[in-house]
């Protein structure tokens, strides 16, 4: 298994894409601590991930808040001894007119996407740094490179995470830590039925009618399986991808070519 022995955290774990990359993570061997913004999605993850409970952690965590990220991690450390892996799927995605977009959601999905992300992955680091051992992989977006008005801070607060993470991957690289990004096209589940729901609210569209426009436009013609893309994770979290980093993974189908 490919990550027999190590201990991950999958922040954002409570369902869609992290649901799917604790379990993939979980059953390549890893010990899995599901941290997510409601508890009882992240329990309801590890008791997917690891029937019986007698492998991982769920936690309470609001990535918007420093503190208790610094907590969660050295609950982990606590628990486990270290931290291996870090796996963070956490972010919101509002739609916003841009001539209506208000400072307090601009600073809402800053503080969560490009904020939070940035201090879950330096809290990590810290805890990585002592065993010159970790993997940090962040889930960016082909919005960070595309022009999506609707929801423009999703994108950029997502390019901002793709630019620290470079910059990460950098100044950790003398301690073993890789830091990568991964950019999904469009899922299903999760995060993106929400998306597609207050696109369809915004722009008076029927809801089924712009899904499967949305899906048609794709160059296969679907959209991604989030386990699918949990394997591109698997990848990277494991020494397959030790001379790995500051890389961005496209896993669009070909969305960012069009």
């Amino acid at each position: 298994m490919k990550l027999s022995q190590r201990i991950a955290l999958i922040v954002g774990g409570g369902n869609g894409l992290g649901r799917a990359v604790a379990i993939a993570c979980a059953h390549q061997g890893a010990t899995v601590v599901v941290a997510d913004l409601n508890l009882a999605a992240a329990q309801e993850t590890l008791a997917l991930a690891a029937p019986g409970g007698d492998r991982g952690l769920a936690l309470a965590l609001d990535i918007a808040q420093p503190a208790a990220i610094t907590a969660a991690v050295q609950a982990v450390v606590a628990k486990f001894g270290r931290l291996d892996i870090l796996v963070n799927c956490a972010a919101i995605c509002l739609v916003d007119p841009l001539h209506e977009l208000t400072p307090e959601r601009f600073d809402r999905v800053f503080s969560i996407n490009a904020r939070g992300a940035f201090f879950v992955m330096q809290a990590a680091a810290r805890a990585m740094m002592p065993n010159k051992f970790g993997r940090i992989i962040t889930i960016s977006t082909p919005a960070s490179k595309l022009s999506v008005p609707l929801f423009a801070t999703y994108g950029a607060s997502k390019a901002a995470v793709d630019s620290l993470s470079k910059s990460a991957a950098i100044a950790w690289a003398p301690h073993g830590i890789t830091v990568n990004t991964i950019a999904p096209g469009r899922m299903t589940g999760g995060m993106v039925d929400a998306l597609d729901r207050d696109l369809a609210r915004v722009t008076g569209q029927n809801l089924d009618e712009l899904i499967a426009s949305r899906t048609k436009t794709l160059p296969m013609g679907r959209r991604v399986d989030p386990a699918e893309v949990a394997q591109a994770v698997i990848w990277l979290a494991s020494d397959d991808a030790s001379y790995v980093t500051g890389e961005r993974f496209n896993f669009t189908g070909g969305q960012e070519l069009q």
